[in-house]
């Protein structure tokens, strides 16, 4: 009887062992592509033993599935997915293998024609909206703020504008009417720093679940404040130093999305770099630049900034990912007159001074100004050039009278196209000045002090034939191209939303 009971064990756990998927049936993930991405993204999914898949989940969440072969599988993220493994499972033989690494899923990348000063990183001035066209203009609504109005509007994916004040760090105003939608009751008020829109998430409440971006803005009284683009206070970081926040804000590059912010400090520049929670990753003093917004680029493996200082020298700074660092300098002149560095598409860097505008090329650990340059001008460059299909257009302010150019950058010297000339002034009471703005229709919008103009680059002399014209209530201090309009500021303390039409 006991070696009967014996044998039957034996041949039972004999069967059992066949009972057993094969090493080889059982699903395994190897290694998955892309690693991150918004919903809908297709992610390709590589292993072993996925012939028989019948679910994908993506951190516990089913997606649609494509079989191709036993070693890979395509699977769409689903909408409601959030970062998290991935898991395939079949169920003949019954297997599931889960990645060793997370999806990171991100939200779909926001679209407007202008999220900060001068539109993009390299503060190029060029939107994706088209601007008005026609020949004759006309303001489709003003905003008249309840003090002074000295910073660049800044529009959101929904079309929103948002604007420093006075007496509100930021309001938001509808851009079809003008009509405010909210204003933050929250910090000091504002000079020079322009709103930076981005860092997208997901916002719930009792209202229930949605997208909202994130709006960066820095105040007098050297605060920096992140809202949300329904106005509700995210958090906000006190530079423990005598000064302002006057530059406007930049947001680098996935994954890490940090923004750079850079106080005009009383004795010093100070250039932070936050995480997007509002967490001080690093920050590094610089030489004394007040007014000045930072540009910034992907060079090599680091994102590289590059600050001008009020006695114009030009400095370089790489993120190392905890610290920042100079990574060279270049004195250009005497003095800065308020201009901001702007990146052309094969690096160089153009920045105004007294002694006219500058184009530097960066070699890494040094910096030259290239052969030709500065462009003289008929005044200091208080401006941001602005640049387009290989072109440069810039505005000096010298004894009252203001001149806008349209530069040809690839000659030695630099080539002038041509010139407008008017009365005009300068950055007063911490304003900014006017840098020229282009659509993506190739016209150039550019101010000489009540009067906007627009020039076509592509007709024989643009300066003594704009396309349109048209006069404001007061001097402009900025310019922003959305879908089809222009919307100004003045120094009366209005926002124009110019659009065609008579």
């Amino acid at each position: 009887m006991i070696r009967r009971a014996a044998v039957l064990l034996v041949v039972l756990g004999f069967l059992g062992v066949f009972a057993q998927p094969a090493a080889a049936d059982l699903i395994k993930i190897t290694s998955f592509s892309p690693l991150s991405g918004p919903p809908g993204t297709t992610v390709t999914i590589n292993g072993g033993g996925l012939g028989n898949t019948t679910q994908v989940r993506f951190n516990g969440v089913n997606a649609t599935f494509v079989v191709h072969t036993a070693r890979r599988v395509t699977a769409v993220v689903p909408p409601t997915a959030s970062s998290g493994p991935i898991s395939v499972t079949k169920t003949k033989p019954p297997s599931t293998a889960t990645s060793v690494n997370d999806f990171t899923v991100t939200l779909p990348p926001d679209t407007t024609p202008w999220p900060m000063f001068q539109h993009d990183p390299q503060h190029t001035g060029k939107s994706t909206g088209s601007g008005p066209s026609t020949s004759v203009v006309r303001a489709n609504w003003e905003f008249q703020g309840p003090s002074w109005i000295k910073n660049e509007p800044s529009i959101g994916p929904d079309g929103t504008v948002y604007i420093g004040l006075a007496r509100h760090p930021l309001c938001a105003l509808d851009g079809a009417s003008g009509t405010e939608k909210w204003c933050t009751d929250i910090g000091g008020f504002v000079n020079q720093s322009s709103a930076t829109i981005g860092n997208s998430f997901m916002k719930t409440d009792a209202q229930g679940t949605r997208k909202v971006q994130t709006v960066y803005m820095g105040d007098r009284n050297n605060v920096f404040w992140a809202v949300d683009s329904e106005g509700d206070d995210l958090w906000n970081y006190k530079i423990n130093l005598d000064g302002d926040v006057r530059a406007s804000a930049i947001i680098g590059p996935d994954p890490t999305n940090t923004i750079y912010m850079m106080c005009g400090c009383t004795t010093r520049a100070v250039m932070h770099a936050l995480a997007p929670d509002g967490t001080l990753k690093w920050f590094l003093n610089l030489p004394t630049s007040r007014d000045a917004s930072p540009a910034a680029i992907q060079f090599g493996p680091n994102f590289r900034l590059y600050m001008i200082s009020n006695n114009a020298e030009l400095v370089a700074i790489d993120d190392l990912g905890t610290s920042g660092a100079v990574a060279w300098t270049l004195p250009l002149a005497t003095l800065s007159e308020h201009s901001s560095p702007s990146i052309g598409p094969d690096g160089t860097i153009y920045v105004g001074t007294e002694s006219g505008l500058f184009a530097v090329r960066d070699n890494g650990t040094s910096a030259q100004v290239l052969p030709g340059w500065p462009f003289p001008t008929a005044g200091g460059v208080d401006t941001t050039a602005a640049i387009s299909n290989g072109k440069v257009y810039v505005s000096s302010l010298g004894g009252g009278i203001r001149t806008v150019y349209g530069i040809n950058p690839a000659t030695n010297p630099p080539t002038q196209l041509w010139s407008k000339s008017g009365p005009g002034s300068g950055s007063t009471s911490f304003a900014q000045t006017p840098s020229p703005v282009i659509g993506s229709n190739g016209l150039v919008y550019a101010a000489i002090g009540k009067q906007l103009y627009a020039f076509d680059p592509a007709v024989a002399n643009p300066g003594a034939t704009p396309r349109w014209q048209f006069t404001l209530g007061d001097d402009a201090i900025s310019m922003t191209v959305g879908d089809g309009v222009l919307y100004v500021s003045a120094k009366n303390s209005r926002v124009y939303a110019l659009i065609a039409g008579p």
